[in-house]
């Protein structure tokens, strides 16, 4: 309890640009496991050669939880260029991360992360998004509410601001 009360005053007293591992930079940023919804073991390699969004987050996060529809959006528009991941941090057992996530209709893959993720990303807010090429170079790592996610994302995987599904993301609002 105490961990978790720790993780959400950091939530509560982002900074812009906090971020764990510095882009451009080598990376072995696909070296991690985690656990699966269905309770197997996930391996972070079975990624490599496609860029990978991943995204840590709480339930208990309204930033995190505000970001779940641009998220959805990123898997669907980007659809084989990009896979989007979501690590979930003191969000209750596996039955109940998956419940949360059916409830937010979260259409990319979920996963629970483990202390041992948050050590290696260096994590110390949530929401925090760390954003891999298909190279395995780190693009872009931001901790706290990211209002321009999806077209940071966009332009980092060579998509222009207006092109793809502009109509679609203004229409959405995003934050």
């Amino acid at each position: 309890m105490k961990r978790q009360l720790a993780l959400l005053a950091f939530t509560l007293l982002l900074t812009a640009g906090s971020a764990t591992p510095v882009p451009g930079e080598e990376t072995s940023a696909l070296d991690f496991t985690a656990t699966a919804l269905d309770g197997t073991t996930f391996s972070g390699q079975s990624l490599a050669g496609k860029a990978v969004l991943l995204d840590f987050w709480g339930s208990w996060c309204a930033p995190c939880i505000h970001a779940f529809p641009t998220l959805v959006r990123l898997d669907h528009d980007f659809g084989e260029r990009l896979e989007v991941v979501g690590l979930a941090f003191y969000s209750g057992d596996l039955a109940e991360i998956a419940a949360f996530a059916a409830q937010h209709e979260l259409s990319y893959t979920v996963l629970e992360g483990s202390d041992a993720t948050i050590e290696k990303f260096e994590i110390v807010a949530f929401p925090t998004y760390v954003l891999i090429s298909a190279d395995g170079e780190v693009l872009f790592a931001q901790a706290g509410q990211v209002t321009d996610l999806y077209e940071r994302v966009a332009a980092a995987l060579g998509q222009p601001a207006g092109g793809l599904h502009a109509a679609t993301t203004a229409a959405a609002n995003l934050p």
